[in-house]
């Protein structure tokens, strides 16, 4: 047998709590209407009672136990009284006057004359006699004297009261009946409402998902939090906690807001709202990080954001083309593009027997390289950026351009938070728009210059390219996330971003201004010393 669903249990327990409210209810009112009636009904009773006993001719028939008389007179009292009965006795509790003729002369039935009769006593008692069950109301007959003569007996059957009660109750029970129709109709709707709320699931599914959920926020090694419209926390997971120094749990986390963790949120927040982020730089706490903001939506409606972070160097989609290991390979293979056509041409002078040609070649070919390494060699004092700018010499003859280092290059350490991979990162991506944009121009010197200085407070980065330049409505946007004049979009626009990014994140500022002839440089400015703030500079300024 399938299992009882909780849609099931939350019916039957819905609709099963209302019926035994309205059995409650309803026996509270029947017992409350019967005890109301017998009040009143014995009421009515004994009033009647009262006033039949002090009936001056009745009193005088009693005296005279005239009991035809007194049966006349009852029948028409009878007439114009709603009781079951009316009954007359004597001192002695023999009938007088009774519904039936033919009980006149007997003794009167119940035992509850005594009262009346001995202590002269009115009241309502609750007996059954030669009629059955009823409520009665017993008085004495004073005489003129004040002396106890007879009694007068008004009563009301037990099963007058089933009428009356039906009377009243069957309004009731068709109210009741609505209610229970009411009830089973929105007990059905809410149950499959709580249902719908919990997307189909069952309790244990709910807690089995929830339980899943917790350990795969625990397993990823990325930071993940989750937070509402209002910015307040729905999840976190121990790697997000850790970055931003939070001890407590969810459960103390529920009614707070992100932004009294994060001094800068402005990633969390950035409209629009409802579009997606990825692969954004995130500084939290002195860190960098690649996140991602993804939005989650009810109906429709923004509810609120997934945001995951991870280290910045571990992020290889971003950094693939940009790392060390990319640059070395694409020096390497530019080398042995650049030595198999040497020596092709070597192995042609040879075989032509000019050896004079051939040892001019290869000195030339030596002092050339020796002059670009010694330069950079003494001038750049990290390897890294030795390195790059050593390859992209090479990259700039294997294209048919020249990459020229000005004179004044230096660079001996960094005293910035810019790191040597950022700083390669920046360089490659500069270096190699410049490239690009040379090409593309027809007419062209082919030369591109580069400048890299700390030999003031500030390290200054310059290239300058021959290219085509760029168009005034284009620079607002060229540092955007995707943003490439190529005609493949998906493998580019990352390198600017990177760039702007990192420059940012330095507290640097980069500057755009027009080459002479034509061309474009790019010139930065970051701060390589304690002081951060700096100076304003000519051409378009990016913070």
């Amino acid at each position: 047998m399938s299992p009882v669903t909780f849609r099931s249990k939350i019916f039957v327990l819905l609709f099963g709590f209302v019926i035994v409210q309205l059995v409650v209810i309803v026996w509270h009112f029947d017992n409350t209407l019967y005890q109301s009636i017998k009040h009143q009904v014995g009421t009515r009773a004994l009033i009647q009672a009262k006033e039949i006993a002090s009936d001056p001719e009745l009193i005088k028939y009693v005296e005279q136990n005239n009991s035809q008389a007194i049966t006349t007179l009852i029948q028409r009292l009878a007439k114009i009284s709603d009781a079951s009965f009316i009954v007359v006795g004597n001192k002695q509790g023999i009938r007088l006057a009774h519904p039936k003729q033919n009980r006149i002369g007997q003794p009167m039935q119940g035992g509850d004359n005594a009262g009346v009769l001995e202590r002269g006593k009115s009241y309502i008692t609750l007996r059954e006699g030669s009629l059955g069950y009823g409520l009665r109301g017993k008085t004495p007959i004073f005489d003129s004297d004040h002396h106890i003569i007879g009694v007068v007996s008004v009563g009301y059957l037990l099963n007058r009261f089933d009428q009356w009660l039906d009377v009243y109750m069957q309004p009731l029970l068709i109210e009741i009946l609505v209610v229970l129709m009411l009830t089973l109709i929105a007990s059905w709707m809410f149950s499959r409402h709580i249902q719908k709320q919990m997307n189909g699931m069952e309790p244990e599914q709910i807690a089995l998902a929830l339980n899943l959920q917790h350990s795969i926020l625990s397993s990823v090694y990325e930071g993940v939090i989750a937070i509402d419209a209002k910015g307040q926390f729905l999840a976190i997971n121990d790697s997000a906690r850790k970055v931003l120094n939070i001890e407590h749990d969810m459960h103390h986390l529920k009614n707070r807001q992100l932004i009294e963790f994060v001094a800068r949120s402005e990633f969390f927040f950035r409209p629009p709202l409802t579009c997606n982020l990825h692969d954004e730089i995130l500084l939290l706490n002195g860190h960098s990080f690649i996140a991602n903001r993804i939005a989650i939506f009810e109906r429709q409606r923004l509810i609120g954001w997934v945001i995951s972070f991870r280290a910045k160097d571990e992020i290889y989609s971003l950094t693939a083309d940009l790392t060390q290991i990319k640059q070395y390979t694409d020096h390497l293979r530019v080398q042995r593009h650049e030595f198999s056509n040497r020596l092709a041409t070597i192995a042609g002078l040879i075989q032509l027997g000019k050896i004079d040609e051939v040892q001019t070649l290869i000195a030339n070919e030596n002092t050339n390289k020796q002059q670009v390494i010694d330069f950079i060699s003494q001038r750049i004092h990290l390897s890294q950026v030795a390195g790059l700018l050593l390859g992209k010499s090479f990259r700039a003859k294997e294209l048919g351009l020249s990459l020229e280092l000005d004179p004044t290059c230096q660079l001996h350490s960094l005293h910035c938070s810019l790191s040597e991979t950022e700083l390669c990162a920046i360089l490659g991506n500069l270096i190699d728009n410049a490239f690009e944009s040379t090409i593309k121009n027809p007419v062209t010197s082919g030369v591109v210059d580069v400048l890299l200085s700390d030999a003031g407070q500030d390290l200054i980065i310059e290239v300058t390219d021959n290219g085509q330049g760029l168009q005034t409505d284009n620079i607002d946007s060229i540092f955007k996330k995707g943003i490439t004049s190529k005609a493949d979009k998906h493998q580019h626009g990352i390198g600017l971003y990177l760039v702007n990014q990192y420059v940012q994140q330095a507290n640097g500022f980069i500057t755009i201004d027009d080459a002479e002839p034509q061309g474009c440089i790019f010139s930065i400015f970051i701060a390589n010393h304690p002081i951060t703030e700096h100076g304003s500079s000519k051409g378009q300024h990016y913070e």
